[in-house]
């Protein structure tokens, strides 16, 4: 990744930490820029000899290739295309999100920089940690109706918070993971300044209630600013450190690319926040 030579509005003090959450957001998205991830993206099926003649029958509109798997039993081979299709989209997804998110914070941009924060994790973050935990989660997704892959209480949330940091060795403490991102009872989480970031006026909930003679972010003033990158700073690079973790564990596990891969990248992430002094 180039290091940046424009920080826009950014106090100098936050760079660093920028430059952090940048490199982790470049590094989910060579997950699908970069050739070393192809298997990600291509996945092969061999059918057996017999049905040599009725694979021929399949096309986009009539007898699309899902069908065709599910038709004919080829259970393991649909949810593996579907794992990894879904997979793609919502790292997509994630870097489109972020990467505006961050460039709106260097612009002092700060309504639009949180509202962008909100997809990924509050409701992709879960779809991944539901992709790692839930064995059922894919036959769900694919015959369930009116299946909701993001709707949980916050005791659920919580157990998959630490069902995934089982998998980084309890790297994380689950409790700030929770508390950063879902708790409503936290005025400073994600789930309540992105509301107030997307709401003028919020009643419903105390703790990001807005104020008499107030719209929320409307009235904010350079010190307002201040403070919200302050949180962003503060708060982004464990988060997104978490989320780079979880997209790379459920690649590592969706395709046949060799481990030590990923411990490269996780190196490099590691070398990088000590580098920068990154909590």
């Amino acid at each position: 990744m180039k290091k940046r030579k424009y920080y826009y509005y950014l106090p100098k003090e936050y760079w660093k930490k920028h430059d952090y959450c940048e490199f982790l957001i470049t590094q989910i998205e060579d997950l699908i820029l970069n050739k070393v991830f192809e298997d990600l993206h291509t996945q092969t099926i061999k059918f057996p000899d017999e049905y040599s003649e009725l694979i021929k029958s399949i096309d986009e509109e009539s007898n699309h290739l899902f069908d065709f798997l599910e038709e004919h039993k080829f259970t393991d081979e649909l949810n593996h295309i579907v794992r990894n299709q879904l997979l793609q989209g919502l790292i997509r997804e994630t870097c489109y999100s972020i990467q505006e998110s961050l460039l709106c914070s260097l612009k002092m941009r700060m309504t639009v920089s949180f509202t962008l924060l909100r997809k990924p994790f509050l409701e992709i973050l879960i779809v991944l940690m539901r992709m790692l935990n839930d064995n059922d989660f894919i036959e769900n997704f694919n015959n369930t109706e009116n299946f909701d892959p993001i709707k949980s209480t916050p005791e659920q949330k919580k157990i998959l918070i630490e069902k995934t940091n089982i998998f980084f060795y309890d790297k994380y403490n689950c409790t700030d993971v929770f508390e950063y991102i879902f708790d409503k009872n936290q005025s400073d989480s994600i789930f309540n300044i992105t509301n107030n970031a997307i709401h003028l006026f919020t009643d419903r909930n105390p703790n990001n209630k807005t104020e008499k003679q107030n719209l929320n972010f409307i009235f904010s003033t350079y010190e307002n600013t201040e403070s919200q990158w302050e949180y962003i700073y503060e708060t982004l690079p464990m988060i997104l450190n978490f989320l780079t973790d979880l997209i790379d564990l459920l690649v590592l596990k969706c395709t046949s690319i060799e481990q030590k891969v990923f411990t490269n990248r996780i190196n490099k992430r590691e070398k990088l926040r000590k580098l920068n002094n990154v909590c």
